[in-house]
C-alpha cells in the first residue's frame, strides 16, 4: 500500500485514481483498447488504398516518361549540366530561381539526363502531391476533406501533365499545397509550430519559381483576416512578422539577381492575358468548363453555408484560401509575365477549397466526383513520343550527315540548347544575330531587342564563307504557320526563317539535300528543318 501511495504523490491522479491498491487508468486504457484498434485499422485501411492509388497514378502518369523533349526542357537540361556552382550565375541570363536546377543536376548526375530520367524526377514530385494533398485536407478540415483533396489531386490534368516535364511545375505544386495548409495550420488555426515549416517550404518555393513571390503576396493579405478575427490579434502580427520576415532574410541574396533579370526582360514572349483567357486557363487546370461546373455544383452550397458564419475559422480558412489565388492571378495579370505553366501556384489553394466543400455538400458530393472524373482524369497520359516537339526526328535525320565543324542555324536562340542535346558534338550554331558560343544556357536578356536588331543578311553570308567545301548546314525553324495572334518575339522568328531560307536557297555554292516537315499532331513545338551541302568555295 505504501508504494501505490507513493507512486500517486510523485503521479498525481484523481481523487479516486487509486483505490485498494489499483490504478484505475489500467482499467481506462483497457476500455480504450477497442477504439484504438479501431483507429489503427482504419489508418491500415487509409495508407493501403493511397499506395493503391500511387501505384495506379505511377502507372499511368509514368506512360508518358518518354516522350521527347520540347525547348523548355533543352533548356532545363542546358542549364541543369552546368557545375554545381555555376548555376545561380547561368540563370541571370535565364530568368529562373536556382534550386530545381540544382535538384536536376544532382538528379541527372545518378540517373543521366534521358527523357525518361529527368521526367522521373518530375514524376515523383507529382506523386507526392497526392498524400500531401490527403495530409493537407485530412490535417485541417478532417478525414472526408483530406481524401477529397486526395481524390483532386489524383484527378487533376495540371499536376498529371507536368509529371512528365522536365520542368519545375510539379515541384511548384507540390511547394504551393504544403505552403499553403501550414499557411492555414499556423495563421488561422493557430498552431504556432507550423510556423517554422511554412517558413521552410515558402523560402524553397521562391526559390524554384519567381510566381512563388505572388503567392508570399497572397499569403500576406490573408494575414489580415486572421488577425482581424483572433482573440490574440497582436501575436498573429508578430508571428506574420517572423514568418515572412524569415523568408525575406533566406531570400535576399537571390534579390540582386532577381532584379537584374526583371531588368533585362527575360520574357518575350509572354503577354498580359484576357480576364475571359485567364479564367478559360484556371478551367482548363482542373479539367475544363465540364469539371469545373460538376465541383462547383457539389461544393458550392457547403461553402455558402460556411461563409454565412463569416468569424468562424472554416470560413476565415476558405476565405484565406481564396485570397490567395486572387492576390496570385493579379500579380501576374498585372506583371505581364503570364504562363499556364505557372498555375501551379494557384491550384493547391483552389483545390484545398474545392475539397472542403465536397467534404460537406452532402449526397452532392459523390457524382461531383465521378462527373470529375468522366471529364478530367488523366488517362491518356500514353503519347507519341513527338507530341511536344519533332526536333529529335530531325536531328536524328540529319545526324548522319554531320561532321564536326559543320554549321545550325536556329533563328529562334532559345531552341539552341534542345538541338544541341539531340545533334552530335562538335557543331557550331548560330541565330538570326551570328555565331552563338554557349550552346547549354539561352540568353534572354534584353533579347526581343536583340531579335529586332538582328540582320540575317549580314550575319549568315560570312558563315556560309567560313564552311570549308563538303560542310554542312542544318537549319531548323519552328512551323508558325498554324499559330494564331503570334507575340512579335515569334513573328520575328518567322521572319528571320523565311529571310534566311531565301538566303541559302539562293545562294550557289549550297544544295538542299534534304527537307524534314512537321508531323501532325505536335502541341507545342513542332520543326521543319532543311539540310544544305556546300558543293564548291566560289
Amino acid at each position: 500500500m505504501t508504494e501505490v501511495t507513493e507512486q500517486a504523490r510523485r503521479d498525481p491522479l484523481p481523487r479516486d485514481a487509486v483505490v485498494n491498491g489499483r490504478d484505475h487508468r489500467v482499467k481506462e486504457s483497457l476500455v480504450q483498447i477497442p477504439g484504438l484498434l479501431r483507429v489503427r485499422g482504419r489508418l491500415r485501411t487509409d495508407l493501403a488504398i493511397l499506395g493503391g492509388l500511387l501505384v495506379v497514378l505511377a502507372f499511368l502518369w509514368g506512360r508518358g516518361r518518354h516522350v521527347w523533349f520540347w525547348i523548355d526542357e533543352g533548356i532545363a537540361v542546358g542549364v541543369s549540366t552546368q557545375p554545381l556552382a555555376e548555376i545561380p550565375a547561368s540563370l541571370r541570363l535565364d530568368g529562373s530561381p536556382p534550386l530545381y536546377y540544382v535538384l536536376l543536376h544532382l538528379w541527372t548526375s545518378l540517373f543521366g539526363s534521358s527523357e525518361a530520367a529527368t521526367h522521373t524526377l518530375s514524376l515523383l514530385f507529382a506523386l507526392a502531391v497526392v498524400p500531401a494533398a490527403l495530409w493537407a485536407g485530412w490535417s485541417l478540415f478532417g478525414r472526408r476533406t483530406g481524401w477529397m483533396c486526395a481524390a483532386l489531386a489524383a484527378l487533376n490534368p495540371f499536376v498529371a501533365y507536368y509529371a512528365n516535364e522536365t520542368r519545375m511545375y510539379s515541384l511548384v505544386t507540390l511547394l504551393a499545397l504544403l505552403t499553403t495548409a501550414t499557411f492555414l495550420h499556423g495563421f488561422v488555426f493557430g498552431n504556432r509550430r507550423y510556423l517554422p515549416a511554412f517558413a521552410v517550404v515558402l523560402t524553397l518555393l521562391v526559390y524554384t519559381h519567381s510566381w512563388g513571390l505572388f503567392l508570399a503576396a497572397g499569403a500576406a493579405a490573408a494575414v489580415l483576416p486572421c488577425a482581424v478575427v483572433r482573440p490574440d490579434r497582436r501575436r498573429t502580427l508578430v508571428d506574420a512578422a517572423l514568418a515572412f520576415g524569415a523568408v525575406g532574410v533566406l531570400y535576399l541574396p537571390w534579390v540582386p539577381t532577381l532584379l537584374y533579370q526583371v531588368a533585362h526582360d527575360p520574357n518575350p514572349w509572354s503577354r498580359r492575358p484576357t480576364l475571359v483567357g485567364l479564367r478559360d486557363s484556371v478551367a482548363v487546370a482542373f479539367g475544363g468548363r465540364e469539371a469545373v461546373v460538376a465541383l462547383g455544383v457539389g461544393s458550392f452550397a457547403a461553402l455558402v453555408g460556411v461563409m454565412k458564419r463569416p468569424l468562424s475559422r472554416n470560413a476565415v480558412a476558405v476565405g484565406a484560401m481564396l485570397i490567395m489565388p486572387v492576390v496570385v492571378l493579379a500579380g501576374g495579370w498585372f506583371s505581364a509575365v503570364w504562363g499556364y505553366r505557372y498555375l501551379g501556384v494557384v491550384v493547391p489553394p483552389l483545390m484545398l477549397v474545392l475539397a472542403f466543400g465536397l467534404a460537406h455538400g452532402g449526397n452532392l458530393a459523390v457524382p461531383a466526383i465521378v462527373l470529375t472524373a468522366f471529364f478530367a482524369a488523366p488517362l491518356g497520359v500514353k503519347v507519341p513520343p513527338y507530341q511536344k516537339s519533332n526536333a529529335k526526328e530531325v536531328a536524328q535525320q540529319a545526324a548522319a550527315s554531320l561532321q564536326p565543324g559543320d554549321l545550325v542555324i536556329s533563328p529562334d536562340f532559345s531552341q539552341i540548347p534542345l538541338l544541341a542535346y539531340y545533334l552530335p558534338s562538335g557543331l557550331r550554331y548560330a541565330g538570326a544575330h551570328g555565331p552563338v558560343d554557349d550552346v547549354q544556357v539561352t540568353d534572354w536578356r534584353d533579347s526581343l531587342e536583340r531579335m529586332r536588331e538582328s540582320r540575317p543578311e549580314a550575319a549568315i553570308p560570312p558563315l556560309i564563307e567560313g564552311l570549308p567545301t563538303g560542310g554542312r548546314i542544318l537549319m531548323m525553324c519552328p512551323d508558325l504557320t498554324e499559330t494564331p495572334d503570334l507575340v512579335e518575339f515569334h513573328q520575328l522568328v518567322q521572319q528571320y526563317c523565311t529571310e534566311i531560307e531565301a538566303l541559302l536557297r539562293g545562294d550557289d555554292r549550297l544544295r538542299l539535300e534534304n527537307l524534314v516537315e512537321a508531323p501532325d499532331g505536335v502541341t507545342l513545338t513542332s520543326f521543319d528543318g532543311w539540310l544544305f551541302i556546300k558543293e564548291t568555295s566560289a
